[in-house]
């Protein structure tokens, strides 16, 4: 009878103490269901065709969660379209669709800055902290590519 109460109070202190660790601190929505190369068709760019993609996430947990997701689009460009690509044009487009995007995940900008063929966000939530930043890159002709990296921390305190 005394082990059993013995392995009941171990048990016990176990369930316990799993029960106080830090559980890890979830994304934000942005983050978990940004797509850059959905965003772009969403967008209808008719000059833009995709050719080849692909991305990526990592997580490390430690005392504060860092998560990034990167995507690596190349699209060919439509030389026959009516309107001829525009790089400016469409990069301020997709700057205002994630902009929204955003938004529409009630996340808060705290700053923003464009620069020539590369833009980017930063973030904040109560509990993250995170930056958007797109590349946009005219090669060899017809060929157009994007690059996103998305970077977020979980666990940060904010004063919002």
């Amino acid at each position: 009878m005394k082990r059993f109460v013995f392995n009941l109070v171990i048990a016990g202190s176990a369930l316990y103490l799993c029960a106080c660790q830090n559980s890890e601190i979830p994304e934000t929505a942005f983050f978990r269901d940004f797509n850059l190369g959905a965003t772009v068709e969403r967008m209808n760019a008719v000059q833009l065709h995709p050719k080849t993609g692909g991305g990526g996430t990592t997580t490390a947990i430690g005392e504060t969660t860092e998560r990034r997701r990167n995507f690596e689009l190349e699209y060919l460009l439509n030389d026959r379209s009516s309107e001829p690509f525009d790089e400016t044009v469409f990069l301020n487009e997709l700057k205002a669709e994630i902009a929204k995007q955003i938004r529409d995940a009630d996340i808060q900008v705290n700053s923003a800055a464009t620069n020539g063929d590369v833009f980017h966000f930063n973030y904040l939530t109560k509990e993250n902290t995170g930056s958007v930043e797109v590349v946009g890159t005219r090669v060899e002709g017809n060929r157009y590519n994007l690059r996103s990296v998305v970077r977020e921390s979980a666990g940060i305190k904010s004063n919002k």
